[in-house]
């Protein structure tokens, strides 16, 4: 099995993801990752044996409550790509805040410090790539 065909792994356990199961209760969706671990036969019966690990809520409403003034959603580790979706509601918060010029400039220097982390973590993993493709 190649690397892109490999399984998720569990955030909780660390063990393979047989398949992610949604529960709605109480007009909130909850995810969990199920693990498969065979099946047991009892007389006749036959039995699969799963193990459910709580992934969490699709969207954390009452966090999010406490974060309201500033436009933030936060949401779930089922959500695929969440860390842009956070990235694009901390951009907004930053236009809308009133912040004063020392605190700009403090923000403007973390990013650009961020940009160029950002940089070489995808150069590394360009040389990587072509590495493994020679």
């Amino acid at each position: 099995m190649s690397e892109k065909e490999a399984k998720p792994r569990c955030p909780r356990c660390g063990a393979e993801i047989s398949w992610i199961e949604s529960q709605d209760k109480g007009g909130r969706v909850y995810y969990y990752a199920v693990h498969y671990l065979g099946y047991s036969k009892s007389g006749s019966k036959v039995r699969k044996k799963i193990r459910k690990c709580y992934l969490g809520p699709e969207e954390y409403v009452y966090v999010s409550r406490l974060h309201s003034d500033l436009g933030l959603k936060f949401k779930g580790a089922v959500i695929e790509k969440r860390v842009v979706h956070y990235l694009d509601m901390f951009t907004e918060a930053l236009v809308r805040a009133d912040l004063d010029r020392l605190t700009l400039i403090e923000i403007i220097s973390k990013l650009k410090h961020l940009t160029q982390r950002l940089e070489g973590y995808v150069r590394e993993i360009e040389r990587t790539k072509d590495i493994r493709e020679s």
